[in-house]
């Protein structure tokens, strides 16, 4: 029997025929895809963390490593950079009351060290001598600077560069200051420099600048020198002309009685070296009670730098 159908009832719809979804509005859409894009950086921000905090590891399972010889090495040149700087910046023992330069003698000024722009927090601002001040004190008294002699064995004071710039040669002849006098090679190229400097500069008069650390012991050792080869005048008197000019001299014996020695004259019995002068005697005395030998410099060749 064929059952009768209702042509005007709609159709059942079939299993598998769903509803349609409501259409969106474009502002759903847009926060829609801005849910996803959010979502996919914070994958990637996330995977970038996790990228770096990997490299790390790595490296500190690297470093754990290597060998213990390494890590030392490694730590020790950072605390001995740390080590420099510190005591690259030291004034030397007296240095501040030392006083700066003395009289001119045949064209030769004894003179401290300058120091330059690394020590000024250490000095105040009225005892500080750099080379501006070399320059300055000198224009004072109407000198012209053409010629420095640097006689310590250390670089660390200052740039050897500005001299040149002020159009002033600059001559470095290293001369330990502990323990030993300088040697004749340094003494033969002092004279040969100050003699020919003399012998061919032009008017106007140009004076010679020399120091050491505090101006007294090689200064005059050097100056006592060329006095002798230069002028008819006994060893006493040339230690004497130096002490006048730069109070109160060379104060160290052994550098007096290298002096008689070397040109063989018979030292006075009245004792011509004068006492260590109270802006570079030290308060600080060893378990013996005698004084502390300062150590100005503690690197390299700079070690023996001490007046």
């Amino acid at each position: 029997m064929i059952a009768s159908m209702d042509l005007n009832v709609s159709p059942e719809p079939e299993e598998d025929e769903g509803f349609l979804p409501e259409p969106q509005s474009e502002g759903d859409i847009a926060a829609e895809e801005k849910l996803r894009y959010t979502d996919h950086e914070r994958h990637i921000e996330e995977s970038a963390v996790e990228i770096l905090r990997r490299e790390r590891e790595e490296r500190i399972q690297k470093i754990r490593r290597q060998r213990p010889d390494e890590r030392q090495l490694f730590h020790q040149d950072f605390s001995h950079l740390g080590k420099r700087r510190r005591s690259d910046s030291r004034l030397p023992q007296g240095w501040l009351n030392c006083p700066s330069y003395g009289h001119e003698i045949n064209l030769l000024i004894p003179s401290k060290v300058p120091l330059g722009e690394a020590y000024n927090a250490d000095i105040p601002p009225g005892k500080r001598y750099s080379y501006k001040q070399v320059l300055h004190l000198q224009s004072v008294t109407r000198r012209k600077l053409g010629l420095v002699i640097d006689l310590t064995n250390s670089t660390r004071y200052y740039e050897a560069s500005v001299w040149m710039k002020e159009g002033i040669k600059y001559v470095k002849i290293r001369c330990k200051g502990r323990d030993s006098v300088p040697e004749n090679s340094a003494v033969n190229t002092f004279c040969y420099e100050v003699s020919q400097f003399i012998a061919r500069q032009k008017p106007p008069k140009k004076y010679i600048l020399v120091h050491c650390t505090h101006g007294h012991n090689r200064t005059g050792f050097m100056i006592v020198h060329y006095l002798m080869r230069t002028q008819a005048i006994s060893v006493t008197q040339a230690i004497q002309t130096f002490a006048e000019a730069r109070p109160p001299g060379i104060y160290k014996p052994d550098y007096i009685d290298a002096l008689y020695h070397f040109y063989h004259e018979k030292k006075p019995e009245i004792s011509v070296c004068p006492p260590t002068p109270e802006w570079k005697r030290t308060d600080v005395l060893d378990l013996n009670g005698d004084a502390v030998v300062d150590d100005e410099d503690e690197e390299g060749d700079d070690s023996n730098d001490v007046e």
